[in-house]
């Protein structure tokens, strides 16, 4: 008898963009609330991120301190 393994489908480049404008449509939110929203690691929402700023569909501020810990946190919006 075979078993099924469940395979995890990975997500392309294309999808993975369309899901982060699609989550900013609400309004900025920073990079780490996205990544915990989309479940998608940081360093490819960051990559992805980067990329559509580049190409002025989204802007990526550095902040200076966040309210809970002082630490600087980088905030995504749309253009």
């Amino acid at each position: 008898m075979l078993s099924i393994v469940s395979m995890k489908k990975y997500s392309s480049g294309l999808e993975i963009k369309k899901k982060i404008v699609n989550a900013l449509q609400k309004g900025p939110i920073s990079l780490r609330k996205l990544e915990t929203k989309l479940n998608i690691g940081y360093n490819t929402l960051k990559r992805h991120s980067e990329e559509l700023e580049y190409f002025k569909i989204i802007k990526i501020e550095k902040t200076k301190e966040g309210s809970k810990n002082g630490r600087a946190y980088l905030l995504i919006s749309l253009n």
